[in-house]
């Protein structure tokens, strides 16, 4: 899950992020100019790691959510299971 943190650190993240984004437009560009059908066949292989980085994300998106209603609908905890084992003791 995505959470919002304040710093440098994040901040040097973005920046990052931005200039890696910057080379990958500027090196399409280059690569579009001297061979078309390669750029094309770029953009492609591009969509499928979209597509598969997507579905991976979605993915683990399900299982947290199916382990959080695991958890949810357990017992409260290990004491009202001692609970009731003292009750049968008692009987």
């Amino acid at each position: 899950m995505l959470t919002t943190h304040e710093g440098p650190e994040s901040m040097l993240i973005i920046l990052a992020i931005g200039g890696a984004a910057a080379l990958a437009v500027v090196a399409y560009n280059r690569l579009r100019e001297r061979d078309p059908d390669t750029a094309a066949e770029a953009v492609r292989n591009l969509r499928q790691l979209v597509s598969v980085v997507v579905l991976a994300r979605a993915t683990s998106a399900v299982l947290d959510t199916l382990q959080s209603a695991r958890m949810q609908s357990r017992p409260a905890g290990i004491s009202g299971l001692r609970y009731l084992d003292e009750e049968e003791e008692e009987d």
